[in-house]
């Protein structure tokens, strides 16, 4: 998987919980929304070189919704990234 798919599929997972978030806990709606802008933000300028930052905070948020849990993605997906960087693509 390339980057770009990475971030383009994760961010449509992410625009998706969001919303399912905010539905679930409509008195939460503002954080909910500051911690997808940040994610969205994160991934939306993902490189290989700051994919952990991007787990890390993901796991941050999850912490406080963890729900959030379901973006972090799996030893495969990571492999197959850093795969991709090595190959040159």
């Amino acid at each position: 998987m390339k980057l770009r798919e990475f971030r383009t599929k994760y961010l449509t997972k992410l625009l998706n919980l969001s919303k399912s978030l905010k539905e679930k806990y409509p008195d939460k709606a503002d954080r909910i929304e500051y911690l997808t802008s940040i994610i969205s933000t994160k991934l939306y300028n993902l490189r290989t070189f700051t994919l952990a930052d991007y787990v890390y905070t993901l796991y941050l948020a999850s912490t406080e919704f963890s729900e959030f849990e379901q973006l972090i993605p799996g030893e495969q997906e990571v492999n197959e990234l850093y795969k991709d960087l090595d190959d040159g693509q």
